[in-house]
């Protein structure tokens, strides 16, 4: 890792190297812990960057650092950390950039030319893993930005490719590209990196023992690769592949990629037995590595496993309804169910701050655990999010309309997300009108408003004029009209 070589010349160094010390690190963080859990995030937010100075790969304690900007932000939107925080954590060289762009990042997570300046201070110092996190972030942002620029995408290339992340940087290089199909220097750049990705992901770039060139010139080896890329593998290749597999697994029982492998071949040969057993090896792998995607995929083999359950139980309930034990026991599957994805959910949330979407989820099963409080706070920040924006949107409103009093502030979400686009024949324009035409129809029985009973008689008319058979749009407009003449008379 070059933040760990020789000082330049320079006054500026890519990082002193005595700084470098996990165990003092350790120190910092354990503290972190404790004043985050205290509620005092921005001193916490202080301690993390302090502790990764010493240990910058740390993908735990950046997780964690930014869960404790995130909270802080969100408890103060209009105000920045204080001097004291940005002199507690500023350093010299590449390194001191990194924690300051690490600092702004944490404050001003959705602008996209700070997640850019932070992926590429991760990427001048060859942090593989940092660069993905923070620069898959930024690249988001870029694509989805109605201003984007050409030079957005190449900064982002640069970072991608300093930090060894080519499969990213040919996708920024591809963007790029597309928004200036005249560099013919930047095709070819890209081209390379698309190689690159393709060498690195491959096992290409690896001369010894048992890398790909030395293996490639087995014929047993090759016909091994082409039955592991095969889209439709037989059963008869899946249990070869395993065997394969779990052979090299013995002999190397703690290469973390050897684990994966064995692990992806169990789950696509797709045994009960090879399942419990993939969560087996994702449990060893996350237990001896500190690695949280090895906790996740064993949680997603579990989260299958249950929806797989309660999938057959539901046949079974339709097929005979009347048996009490069976709808019984789906009724006790559903709740620990829902129970099982909340706390997975939670953990990645936890893990991935930074993603809007697992927030998104996360709310739906508080929705539907009747958590409404809970699901409000993903919702507010999944909003961010543009493509999930409308319906998140609809989905809080309607938490707001379950809460019970909060007639309002459901109105209010469900006009944001409509956008003033009350003709939208949409199904999700559709389902928007109505919540609102019921939030308004809510408020004008509670506070004997007219003017809200007038406005849900026009949606609903709207509504059935659109679609006649619209849910129960007819109906609703009865009670509407009824409510009308009583608020009139």
């Amino acid at each position: 890792m070059a933040l760990f070589g020789k000082k330049n010349n320079g006054d500026e160094d890519s990082g002193p190297s005595d700084d470098f010390s996990p165990k003092k690190a350790e120190a910092f963080f354990k503290h972190a812990r404790t004043v985050h859990d205290s509620e005092n995030y921005e001193y916490a937010m202080q301690l993390w960057l302090n502790g990764l100075r010493r240990d910058p790969g740390n993908m735990e304690a950046l997780s964690a650092y930014l869960r404790s900007a995130e909270v802080f932000s969100v408890e103060n939107p209009k105000k920045g950390v204080s001097k004291e925080t940005k002199s507690g954590t500023a350093t010299k060289g590449d390194l001191g950039k990194y924690i300051s762009a690490l600092l702004d990042f944490g404050l001003k997570r959705m602008d996209v030319n700070t997640a850019i300046k932070a992926a590429q201070a991760a990427g001048k110092l060859q942090l593989s893993e940092p660069t993905r996190l923070i620069g898959e972030h930024a690249l988001t942002l870029a694509q989805k930005d109605p201003k984007q620029k050409k030079d957005m995408f190449v900064k982002l290339l640069d970072a991608f490719e300093s930090g060894n992340v080519f499969d990213l940087a040919a996708i920024a290089g591809e963007m790029a590209c597309r928004m200036d199909q005249s560099d013919g220097a930047l095709q070819v750049r890209v081209r390379n990196m698309l190689a690159a990705g393709t060498i690195t992901g491959g096992g290409y770039d690896n001369d010894e023992e048992g890398g790909f060139r030395k293996n490639i010139r087995d014929a047993d080896k090759q016909l091994e690769l082409e039955q592991h890329d095969s889209i439709a593998k037989t059963t008869s290749t899946k249990d070869q592949i395993v065997e394969r597999t779990a052979e090299d697994y013995e002999s190397r029982p703690d290469d973390l990629a050897v684990i994966t492998a064995y692990a992806k071949a169990l789950l696509e040969r797709g045994k009960n037995a090879d399942e419990l057993k993939a969560m087996s090896l994702y449990g060893k792998a996350y237990k001896e590595s500190g690695q949280y995607r090895f906790r996740q995929l064993a949680g997603e083999v579990q989260m299958r496993r249950a929806d797989r359950m309660i999938s057959k139980l539901t046949r079974q309930v339709e097929a005979d309804p009347t048996n009490t034990e069976l709808t019984a026991k789906l009724a006790d599957g559903n709740e620990k169910y829902l129970k099982l994805q909340m706390s997975e959910l939670s953990l990645q949330v936890e893990n991935y701050p930074t993603d809007l979407r697992l927030k998104y989820r996360l709310g739906k099963i508080f929705y539907q655990s009747e958590k409404f409080n809970e699901a409000i706070e993903q919702f507010q920040l999944a909003q961010n999010e543009p493509k999930l924006k409308r319906e998140v949107l609809g989905l809080m409103g309607n938490s707001f309309m379950k809460l019970g009093g909060w007639e309002d502030a459901a109105i209010q979400t469900f006009r944001q997300a409509l956008d003033g686009k009350m003709e939208d024949d949409t199904d999700i324009g559709m389902d928007l009108r109505y919540s609102l035409m019921n939030a308004l129809t809510h408020k004008a029985e509670k506070d004997s408003d007219l003017e809200s009973a007038t406005e849900a008689d026009k949606i609903a008319a709207s509504l059935a004029i659109q679609q006649f058979n619209y849910r129960d749009v007819r109906e609703r407009r009865e009670v509407i009209k009824t409510l009308i003449t009583n608020l009139k008379g």
